[in-house]
């Protein structure tokens, strides 16, 4: 597999993940911080997405790895989509497995995330908590 196409499904497996929310006891409220378009930086939003008819595509340089576009329950990133499998929430961790697919590819990934004060999303792996990648809100 392409090294780019599995790094691709990960921030699509991060939107995924807040998505499943619905199940936490707060029907819809993640789901409504997540919808959009997230880039790792707000420096980088013009570098990965473009306005197309009024909303916010990926370039065709965007990486897979350099952002996602959430709607509705359905996570895109520049190289695959996700689907929500099953989620659970421990504290203030929600972690979700997803299933995702590519032109090539289908697999599952578990993902946890974190919404940190300032409205960005903090994607990390509860097993190496010191790896960590934040995603800021391209449009708003």
């Amino acid at each position: 597999m392409d090294e780019s196409m599995k790094r691709g499904t990960k921030p699509v497996a991060l939107a995924l993940l807040t998505l499943a929310a619905t199940a936490t006891g707060q029907p819809g409220l993640a789901v409504e911080r997540l919808q959009g378009a997230w880039a790792t930086s707000a420096a980088s939003c013009d570098q990965v997405f473009a306005k197309r008819n009024g909303q916010l595509v990926f370039k065709h340089s965007a990486e897979g790895w350099s952002g996602f576009i959430a709607t509705g329950k359905h996570i895109r990133g520049a190289h695959a989509t996700c689907d929500v499998i099953s989620s659970k929430q421990k504290g203030d961790v929600l972690t979700v497995l997803l299933g995702c697919k590519t032109a090539v590819i289908f697999e599952t990934s578990t993902v946890s995330v974190r919404f940190k004060p300032d409205g960005d999303v903090l994607r990390f792996d509860p097993e190496f908590p010191e790896v960590e990648t934040s995603y800021h809100r391209c449009d708003k």
